[in-house]
C-alpha cells in the first residue's frame, strides 16, 4: 500500500505515517517498491516478518525473546571468561536466572495457538491414535506445558514427561496434581539412560529444542528409538538451519538464534563435557545422526506458526 492508503486505513495523518515508514524501511522491517513520477512507492511486510509482528508473534518477541536478552546480560561477564583459552569450559544451568520460566514464556504463545489443532495433525494418524488412547513421552518436558495441552484434549491417552531438571519436574508434578491430570506422569530421568523396562513402551515421542542441549545427543536418540514401540513415531523440533554459517545467510531468525546458542546452549553443554552442538547445528548434522541410530522414513517438515522451527519426523521399524 502507499503511505496515503496506510494512513487512511489506520485513521492517521499521512505525513507522520510516511516518516514512520522511513524508519521501518531503513531498519529492514518494512520493504518498499521503487516509486515513479506517476506512482507513489508501495510498502509491504514480507511474510516472515508479518508472522513475527502478528499478535501471537509479538507476544513471543516481547515476552520471550526480550526477557531472554535481559537474562543473558546477567551472565555476560562470566561468558567473557568462558571465551578465554584458560577460562572455564562453560556455565552450569544454575547460572541462568529463571531458565524454566523463560522457556515457558517463549514457547507458550505458539503452543497455545498451533500445537494441538495445527501441529499434531501433521503427524499421520496421530490424532486418531491419541483419541483412542496411546502412550506418549516428551523428552525434556521442563514444567510440562506441552504435556498438559495434550492431556487436556486427549483424556484416553497417557503422557510421560522426563527431564534432568528437578525444578522443572517438581513444577510439572504440582501443576498436574492441581489440575487433576491423572494421565500425566513426570520424573527426573536422564534421556541417555532411560529405564530398561521402557523398551518398546511408547507409541509417540516428542522433543522440543532438546537434543542439541543434551550431553550425549547420539545416545539420547538411540534411547528414544529403543523406548518407541515398533512402528512408533518420533517428532524432533530443532531450529530450521543449515550446519554451515554461509548457508544460513538470509535465515530470518539466524542472528538471534546464534546469539542465544552462544550465550546459553553452548556453555551449558560444554560445562557437562557435552559436544556443544548449539541450537544452529543444522540439518546436515541432524539427518545423518538420525539415520545412524536407526530411524526410518525421516522427513524434514515445518512447524505451523513458527518461521524458525524444523520438524524432523521419523519412525521405528515395525518389525
Amino acid at each position: 500500500k502507499t503511505s496515503h492508503e496506510i494512513a487512511a486505513a489506520a485513521g492517521l495523518k499521512e505525513r507522520y505515517v510516511r516518516e514512520w515508514l522511513g524508519s521501518m524501511v531503513v531498519s529492514h522491517i518494512v520493504e518498499v517498491t521503487t516509486g515513479t513520477a506517476a506512482e507513489a512507492p508501495r510498502y509491504f511486510l514480507p511474510p516472515h516478518r508479518a508472522a513475527v509482528l502478528s499478535p501471537s508473534g509479538a507476544d513471543v518477541v516481547r515476552i520471550g525473546m526480550s526477557e531472554r536478552i535481559i537474562h543473558l546480560a546477567k551472565v555476560a561477564d562470566d561468558m567473557v571468561k568462558c571465551f578465554r583459552e584458560d577460562g572455564p569450559a562453560g556455565l552450569p544451568y544454575s547460572a541462568y536466572p529463571d531458565f524454566q520460566g523463560w522457556a515457558k514464556s517463549l514457547k507458550q504463545p505458539l503452543l497455545d495457538s498451533h500445537f494441538v489443532d495445527k501441529f499434531l495433525p501433521t503427524v499421520p494418524g496421530l490424532v486418531e491414535k491419541l483419541e483412542s488412547g496411546i502412550t506418549v513421552c516428551e523428552v525434556g518436558c521442563a514444567s510440562g506445558y506441552l504435556l498438559f495441552l495434550m492431556a487436556e484434549r486427549f483424556s484416553n491417552s497417557t503422557f510421560y514427561g522426563i527431564d534432568v531438571s528437578l525444578e522443572g519436574v517438581n513444577n510439572a508434578k504440582k501443576e498436574a496434581a492441581a489440575r487433576g491430570f491423572d494421565n500425566v506422569i513426570c520424573d527426573v530421568v536422564d534421556a541417555a539412560e532411560m529405564p530398561q523396562d521402557w523398551s518398546d513402551k511408547f507409541d509417540y515421542v516428542i522433543t522440543s529444542y532438546t537434543i542439541h542441549d543434551v550431553t550425549k545427543p547420539e545416545q539420547c536418540l538411540r534411547e528414544i528409538r529403543r523406548v518407541l514401540k515398533p512402528g512408533g513415531q518420533f517428532s524432533m523440533w530443532e531450529s530450521d538451519a543449515h550446519s554451515g554459517h554461509k548457508d544460513n545467510m538470509g535465515n530470518p531468525v539466524a542472528t538471534y538464534t546464534y546469539v542465544i546458542s552462544m550465550m546459553s546452549c553452548i556453555p551449558m553443554s560444554l560445562i557437562e563435557n557435552g559436544p556443544g552442538l548449539g541450537a544452529m547445528w543444522g540439518r546436515e548434522k541432524i539427518l545423518p545422526m538420525l539415520e545412524s541410530v536407526g530411524f526410518l522414513d525421516i522427513k524434514l517438515l515445518g512447524v505451523p506458526g513458527s518461521q524458525g522451527a524444523a520438524h524432523y519426523l521419523c519412525s521405528k521399524s515395525a518389525g
